[in-house]
């Protein structure tokens, strides 16, 4: 990708550069409950959109549990995907104000953007 790509993933990763490597424990173990904590807090908080009046927070995708994350990367189903985040009450929000399926095209594709994942 060449480096103007404003979507291009960084060519070496912020989590990386926040934190060091740690030791390796007795029995050749590396624990990584602490490298975790200090990636999951480095991570870009909530943006927050609005879209034909409804206004709504998506979080970072890295912060997502890895089901629901594949499934949005995958598109293969992307009503239960932004229901699954958003929740009940917001999607019938948008159903209300008329979102399409093109407008939920047009958050998925900024939600990723944003965030740097490419399928």
């Amino acid at each position: 990708m060449p480096a103007t790509d404003p979507i291009a993933p960084p060519a070496t990763s912020s989590y990386a550069a926040a934190v060091a490597s740690p030791p390796v424990a007795d029995g050749g173990t590396v624990p990584l409950d602490a490298v975790a904590r200090q990636c999951a807090q480095a991570l870009s908080g909530p943006v927050n959109y609005e879209l034909k009046g409804v206004t709504f927070a998506l979080p970072s995708l890295r912060s997502l549990p890895i089901d629901l994350w594949d499934r949005v990367r995958a598109g293969t189903d992307p009503m239960a995907s932004l229901r699954a985040v958003v929740g009940e009450q917001k999607m019938r929000e948008m159903a209300a104000a008329g979102f399409t399926l093109s407008d939920l095209d047009v958050i998925l594709e900024d939600w990723k953007r944003r965030d740097g994942v490419r399928h």
